[in-house]
């Protein structure tokens, strides 16, 4: 078997793969079930495949006043979500997706990897036939 043969996993974080659409995001907040977990909450809304997959990170200025700090969060948010995305991954759904940070504390990479590990592990997307 060669190498091409086998599939890698995708580990980028695409425009397309972004969360932007004004009308999707208000359609996300409106429609979308909430799941908690310390300092994440996630907001999940299942669509057709062909929709697509489409994340939004967002650190609310509330909490974290500095553009340092909430870029920074931001930064390491999609950094778990581009080597991760798995976790997610479904073949039969798309979906849209809010990741909000809203602890005022700033967290290492290892607090964001677990956390964000078991709040994925949580949500309610059909897993069951991804190879």
């Amino acid at each position: 078997m060669s190498v091409s043969a086998l599939s890698k996993p995708s580990y980028t974080f695409s425009k397309s793969e972004r969360l932007h659409s004004k009308r999707k995001i208000e359609e996300l907040f409106k429609k979308g079930s909430s799941f908690n977990f310390k300092f994440f909450r996630v907001i999940l809304l299942l669509q057709p495949l062909a929709l697509g997959k489409e994340v939004l990170i967002s650190v609310p200025k509330k909490r974290h006043k500095l553009a340092v700090d909430r870029n920074r969060i931001k930064r390491l948010i999609r950094e778990f979500y581009r080597q991760n995305k798995q976790l997610v991954a479904s073949p039969s759904n798309g979906y849209l997706m809010a990741i909000l940070y809203i602890s005022p504390q700033m967290p290492t990479y290892e607090e964001v990897v677990t956390q964000l590990t078991v709040l994925f592990n949580r949500l309610p997307i059909d897993k069951a036939s991804i190879i």
